[in-house]
């Protein structure tokens, strides 16, 4: 899934009116396992020139970048992150697990030849899956459309629930990002 998607299912699942510091958390929760990714992206691409096709053919698949990934996307961590939380009834820290555990959990069906190692450090296993939420060649503009319906039906979920302008447009914007990613990218790439 696009990260704008993942944020938009963690919100509709457990966010609510007047519980801030979980709201905040559980975006920060789903953007946490593609968060390194952007920062490496960004470094890669205008620190160091890097075009993104280097970057994606050659960077992120380097055993640096993997590790990396297998840290933030890891299910365990993200499940003891949630434990902890309900344990010690520290709602933000929940919420914050539940988002990246709901990240990688839908992560996991989504990528072909570009997954994590969803179980780290039990495993270096990666699921290969034979969908990819991206590549055409592997059902990834049915994904792309099948993410934008879900994503739109996660927003009217949200835009029912908040009333507040703010946000309202906060929902709109992650919205409008993801359908830019989930169906304009190939729209525009084919």
């Amino acid at each position: 899934m696009n990260t704008p998607a993942h944020v938009l299912l963690a919100a509709a699942l457990a966010a609510k009116p007047d519980t801030r510091s979980r709201n905040i958390a559980l975006i920060c929760g789903a953007l946490f396992p593609d968060m390194m990714m952007f920062v490496m992206v960004a470094w890669e691409r205008f620190v160091n020139g890097l075009s993104a096709r280097e970057i994606f053919r050659d960077a992120y698949f380097s055993s640096f970048w993997q590790e990396i990934f297998a840290i933030n996307n890891s299910a365990p961590i993200s499940v003891i992150i949630l434990l902890a939380g309900l344990v010690t009834k520290i709602e933000w820290l929940w919420a914050f697990g539940l988002a990246a555990l709901l990240h990688a959990i839908c992560d996991l069906p989504l990528h072909h030849d570009d997954g994590h190692p969803h179980f780290w450090p039990f495993t270096d296993w990666i699921y290969v899956s034979p969908v990819s939420y991206w590549d055409p060649r592997h059902h990834g503009v049915a994904a792309g459309v099948v993410e934008a319906v879900i994503s739109l039906g996660f927003a009217g979920i949200l835009l029912l629930r908040f009333s507040g302008y703010i946000a309202r447009v906060a929902i709109v914007v992650w919205l409008l990002i993801e359908l830019l990613f989930s169906v304009g990218g190939h729209l525009i790439y084919g």
